[in-house]
């Protein structure tokens, strides 16, 4: 790309100083349309012998010019003169996850987050990192979004080798994650906290008289509710639900909860003993689900058994907003708002962006719904 000739020189003996005449020189040859839009500017090193100024001068004017938004640094092309007519971005964020992440909630959080860090001024991409045949890291798609400068990585989730791989190129990043710590090279983190509504799940459950609670779940417990109910007196079992994946993991998990509840239905340990009168007696557990696609396929079977949810059956759930599962009656459940979670997470990059500081103790998690399918009759 060729440099036009510099159309002005600085004249010493003009009132006014060095760093407002290269200011002026550039902004009147840019308006009157010496310069055109792609056109090059001279670096700050380069300014300094054209122009007989001082370094700490020609950087100072073009850092004037950018934030005027008539000139923009590209990437190993230089300064150059901005089109009027295009969007000035403020900087970039890159947001990285690893393959098998790519669910229903890191898809809200990151729409979320585009939409709050685009109308900030900020370009907002993602980039997801896999495995190599061998095994190995694959980090090319993260490489392909790390061409062009980023002024913040977002990683999601516990992923220290993703945390070694931007230290070792020395290029900023946040977490967020279930974790709450903080990586010794990392500017900040997001604390994805699950288990943010146990306690009012807990006093609910306490105040409706429940003894027992069986948690229910597969793969890993993210939502455990045993130390909360623990402390109000109330015990805990937990069934594990095995999952087969062949055809997909959500027709899997949908599966595995409906199987899961056939067998419970089968095994009289499910709908709660009645008198004559039909009033429930008193051996009754409460069965809290979390996983929403596993309380789908468990909705599913006691539906087919002919079981009513609260009458014969007490449950709540784990769910995401927006996402269901869907039933006749208002589940009580623990609901995460991917998308609220998106715009919190968005503010904490921003204002680290432009502050340079970022604050401790942010965390996001879902809140309690009473909803009505833990009834109301105490036990």
């Amino acid at each position: 790309m060729s440099t036009k000739e510099i159309p002005f020189s600085v004249n010493r003996n003009d009132v006014r100083p060095l760093f407002n005449q290269v200011v002026d020189g550039f902004r009147e040859a840019i308006i009157s349309g010496y310069y055109v839009s792609g056109d090059k500017i001279p670096s700050s090193r380069e300014l300094c012998p054209l122009l007989g100024v001082s370094r700490i001068v020609t950087q100072a004017a073009l850092e004037q010019l950018a934030a005027e938004g008539l000139v923009v640094s590209r990437p190993r092309v230089g300064t150059v003169v901005r089109d009027r007519n295009e969007k000035q971005w403020r900087g970039r964020v890159v947001f990285v996850y690893e393959n098998g992440d790519n669910n229903y909630l890191k898809t809200v959080l990151a729409g979320a987050m585009q939409d709050r860090m685009t109308d900030e001024g900020y370009i907002f991409s993602e980039a997801s990192v896999g495995r190599k045949p061998d095994g190995k890291t694959d980090f090319c798609r993260l490489d392909a979004a790390l061409s062009r400068s980023a002024d913040l990585v977002l990683v999601m989730y516990h992923r220290p080798e993703i945390y070694a791989y931007l230290a070792k190129r020395k290029i900023p990043y946040a977490v967020f994650g279930e974790a709450n710590t903080k990586p010794i090279s990392a500017v900040g983190a997001i604390h994805l906290d699950y288990n943010h509504a146990n306690a009012d799940f807990a006093a609910k459950c306490k105040v409706l008289g429940v003894k027992e609670v069986v948690e229910v779940y597969w793969h890993r417990l993210m939502c455990d509710v045993e130390p909360e109910l623990k402390k109000v007196g109330i015990r805990v079992k937990k069934l594990k639900v095995p999952v087969d994946e062949s055809e997909g993991r959500l027709i899997g998990v949908r599966r595995a909860g409906r199987l899961a509840f056939e067998r419970l239905v089968d095994d009289g340990r499910v709908a709660l003993l009645r008198d004559r009168n039909g009033r429930a007696g008193a051996r009754s557990s409460l069965y809290f689900i979390a996983d929403d696609y596993l309380t789908t396929g468990a909705l599913a079977a006691l539906s087919y058994a002919g079981l009513k949810v609260p009458e014969d059956v007490r449950l709540a759930t784990f769910a995401n907003a927006g996402l269901g599962p869907d039933y006749h009656r208002l589940l009580s459940r623990m609901e995460l708002d991917a998308s609220k979670a998106g715009e919190t997470v968005a503010a904490a990059i921003l204002e680290f962006l432009k502050t340079g500081e970022f604050r401790s103790g942010v965390a996001v998690g879902p809140k309690w719904i009473a909803g009505e399918t833990m009834g109301a009759t105490t036990l």
